[in-house]
């Protein structure tokens, strides 16, 4: 089911995107579906946005990780290794 929305563009924009979609003979509204399909696609791969669909722990759970991270020294908190992860 497609649903309609209203934007408003800056002129520049407006023209570059008409013009673009001139050149590849496709409407303006099938050239702005594309890039924000490209945009999602780039941002739903984002740590945030998947965290997004995790849910909260309940009571319980809560109770149980805030005793256990209260009972932790200032050693247990030192940084001993760093690595990056690419998701």
């Amino acid at each position: 089911m497609s649903k309609t929305m209203s934007l408003k563009l800056d002129e520049e924009l407006f023209l570059d995107i008409k013009k673009v979609s001139e050149v590849f003979n496709i409407s303006c509204s099938e050239f702005i579906r594309n890039a924000i399909k490209k945009e999602l696609n780039e941002k739903k791969s984002d740590f945030m946005v998947r965290m997004a669909d995790v849910p909260y722990c309940d009571e319980e759970e809560e109770k149980e990780l805030l005793g256990l991270l209260g009972n932790l020294t200032d050693e247990d908190l030192q940084i001993v290794k760093k690595e990056k992860i690419e998701l």
